[in-house]
């Protein structure tokens, strides 16, 4: 895939919901026709079914763009390596409304894109959980609960999941550290593994991922009821026979782990020792790579390092910035461990989503700003 300019006509599909072939790309209903634009180099998309045509950039972040294509990519690529938005203003020469504007673009652009390509992980075995402290604003201690204009602001919390095996961020699904947070990570990791049943899922001992699990993954079954006398059994929940659920606790004195306690909670101790030994990363249960994408994430969002005074200030642009960085690394972002040295003694380098099956090369930042993205379907 090349940029925005040199995309093939397969890439693009019909943005009309109201028409028969909408969404679809690679159908053959589009095609080019005229050019639009101030200098006329943006390409018009036709679509033979419903006889309506958009811009190239419909659903992307250059929709509707003023700035030079380079400009924006500047933009959001100091963003993303851990600029804030006034840094990137001075840096960039564009004012920060300007920088925002295009950050809330880039975030819903980077969530639609996600939701598409990262859909289905066919080569996932693994997920580790956790969640990522932040705040919006102010810290949930000097928050006002009488203040309307508190309501968004305060700690928030990236719920994160990734696959360790191939270091893809599966989902993040930030807001407040909730029992309803956990269950909706750990649906997007159901959902984008097809449901799959013989899953390694590890996460810290916070309480909620149990009954979260339990309830996605559960299936209610209705046990035969015995001869005799007696109450009939209830229905019950049963996991899948080769899901395995296990957890990390780190207890620590003055700032320093001084004990790690592992346990099963979900699944039996010897089916856990089969999928260890299936595992090409990890060899005892652990949470080390979902905490290593976390400081990853810190590194290259502004909003989330620590002890600086780039923090968020309001909650949309927070949000924004979250999946436009994190959904962006699945693409964009080559991992050194990921990489495979071949008998020439060449290097080929690999994003998580290259690792995973999910891409065929490394994206450029202005491929992934410059791609048509898909809208989320209203429920």
């Amino acid at each position: 895939m090349a940029e925005a300019s040199k995309l093939g006509i397969e890439h693009f599909f019909c943005h009309n919901s109201a028409c028969s072939d909408h969404g679809k790309r690679g159908h053959g209903n589009v095609y080019f026709r005229g050019w639009s634009g101030r200098d006329k180099q943006i390409r018009m998309v036709y679509c033979r079914t419903c006889k309506k045509s958009c811009s190239e950039r419909k659903g992307t972040t250059l929709e509707r763009s003023q700035l030079p294509t380079d400009k924006v990519v500047s933009v959001l690529d100091h963003l993303r390596e851990g600029c804030g938005v006034r840094a990137t203003s001075r840096l960039t020469k564009v004012s920060r409304d300007t920088v925002s504007r295009y950050l809330a673009r880039a975030g819903e652009q980077s969530k639609n894109l996600h939701d598409e390509f990262v859909a289905f992980s066919p080569r996932t075995r693994e997920a580790q959980l956790d969640e990522k402290w932040n705040f919006v604003g102010k810290k949930e201690k000097n928050t006002d609960p009488d203040d309307p204009s508190d309501d968004d602001k305060g700690d928030d919390w990236d719920h994160t999941a990734v696959d360790p095996e191939h270091r893809l961020l599966l989902a993040v699904v930030p807001g407040e550290r909730s029992a309803e947070n956990c269950k909706k990570v750990v649906q997007e990791v159901y959902d984008r593994t097809g449901g799959k049943g013989a899953m390694l899922i590890t996460s810290d001992a916070h309480p909620p991922y149990a009954t979260a699990i339990e309830e996605v993954y559960g299936v209610w079954v209705q046990p035969e009821r015995k001869p005799g006398p007696g109450r009939p059994p209830g229905p019950r929940r049963e996991l899948p026979a080769g899901l395995v659920y296990a957890t990390v606790c780190k207890k620590r004195q003055k700032g320093r782990v001084v004990e790690v306690i592992r346990s099963v909670v979900f699944g039996m101790w010897c089916l856990l020792e089969c999928w260890l030994r299936r595992s090409s990363v990890s060899n005892t249960i652990n949470t080390s790579f979902v905490e290593r994408n976390n400081a990853t994430d810190r590194r290259q969002n502004a909003r989330k390092q620590r002890k600086t005074y780039g923090f968020s200030k309001n909650k949309r642009m927070h949000d924004a910035a979250t999946y436009f960085v994190s959904y962006s690394y699945n693409f964009c972002w080559p991992v050194r461990t990921l990489d495979i040295k071949d008998e020439a003694g060449g290097i080929t380098h690999r994003t998580p989503a290259m690792a995973a099956g999910l891409a065929d090369h490394v994206w450029s930042l202005r491929e992934w700003l410059t791609y048509p993205s898909k809208p989320r379907l209203s429920v």
